[in-house]
């Protein structure tokens, strides 16, 4: 296993473009309701990764992978390691098709369980994951795909059956993925009622179901994407702002800290 999560802190460290997240910090931080938007695997590498969904804090240590079956809001916290001062970790959101490739594969009745989220030792995913590995260090992607629905499968039979609960997203995270694709992007409510093809009347009336607004979920998708630009890049803050479509830091600063409760400066 130690070989294994060698190899994962190697493909973290790696300069070539991945279909993944590496996460580093120098400092702990925590983030308040983090959206998971799908299916998401992370592997802390140095240091600890805790979450927080509904009790008490659970702390997950390298050789551990978070199972976080489907999309739910957690509160997150990065510690770094004592030893080496740094927090590294590997994040992977699963694409939609590995999912239903696993779901076609069982042939189950659709899941219903939302499931909680979980810790689970590398070393009962051994085999796929290092395979996984060999893949993404290759560049094969195909490989890595087929890879990493395996890992599923496995987990499945381990009992996280949310993993492959089919839901249909709802409006304001179809809204949400629109904005994330482009969040830079100048984003007015007609444009986004000409792509859905609702009224406004309507679309307020959809959101408002969902216990949202249009403006909510465009800071909500601008903001996010800031998150994972300030936890994976060297960027300057003043960088991604502008990324996420702020001309205005402090415009940026005070909605980053009203969705967070940290300062994008003190992140770093």
């Amino acid at each position: 296993m130690q070989h294994l999560l060698h190899q994962l802190l190697q493909l973290a460290r790696s300069q070539s473009p991945l279909p993944c997240v590496c996460l580093r910090a120098v400092k702990t931080h925590q983030v308040k309701r983090f959206e998971a938007e799908v299916a998401t695997f992370s592997f802390p590498l140095q240091g600890t990764f805790s979450y927080r969904e509904n009790g008490d804090w659970v702390t997950v240590h390298p050789g551990e992978m978070l199972v976080v079956p489907n999309a739910r809001s957690l509160d997150i916290e990065y510690a770094p390691c004592k030893d080496s001062g740094e927090f590294v970790a590997l994040s992977l959101s699963l694409a939609e098709e590995q999912l239903e490739a696993a779901r076609l594969l069982l042939a189950d009745p659709a899941q219903q369980d939302i499931g909680d989220v979980v810790a689970v030792s590398v070393g009962d995913l051994l085999a796929p994951l290092k395979r996984w590995v060999k893949a993404m260090t290759g560049g094969i992607r195909p490989l890595s795909l087929h890879a990493m629905v395996e890992v599923v499968l496995m987990l499945y039979a381990m009992g996280c059956h949310g993993l492959l609960r089919a839901r249909d997203p709802g409006l304001a995270m179809k809204i949400r993925r629109m904005v994330a694709k482009d969040p830079a992007h100048l984003w007015h409510a007609a444009e986004i009622e000409q792509q859905l093809g609702f009224s406004g009347a309507t679309l307020r009336r959809r959101l408002a179901a969902e216990s949202t607004s249009l403006r909510a979920i465009i800071i909500e998708a601008r903001v996010a994407e800031a998150l994972r630009l300030l936890m994976s890049s060297d960027l300057p803050v003043k960088t991604v702002a502008g990324r996420v479509g702020y001309s205005s830091v402090t415009s940026f600063s005070r909605q980053f800290s009203d969705r967070y409760g940290i300062e994008p400066s003190g992140f770093r």
